[in-house]
């Protein structure tokens, strides 16, 4: 449910790169389709959850807790 996934940037560098590629080395259209087939990102080793949270992601703000001892 809450999948890393990429950024934009990310994203439309991917995007860039695959039209580099389509256009240094695609002669026909089967051939470009072909390399954005061959692009793709084999999810089907990834795991996934469905839980409502996910602590996977590397920009998570937690917040700080602060144990005092008792003097009891």
């Amino acid at each position: 449910m809450f999948d890393r996934g990429i950024t934009n940037q990310q994203f439309n560098s991917h995007l860039e790169t695959l039209a580099k590629l389509i256009e240094a080395e695609a002669t026909s259209v089967e051939e470009a389709a072909q390399i954005v087939r061959d692009a793709k990102i084999d999810t089907t080793k990834e795991e996934h959850t469905d839980a409502a949270l996910s602590f996977a992601a590397e920009n998570l703000a937690l917040p700080e807790v602060h144990v005092e001892k008792s003097n009891s």
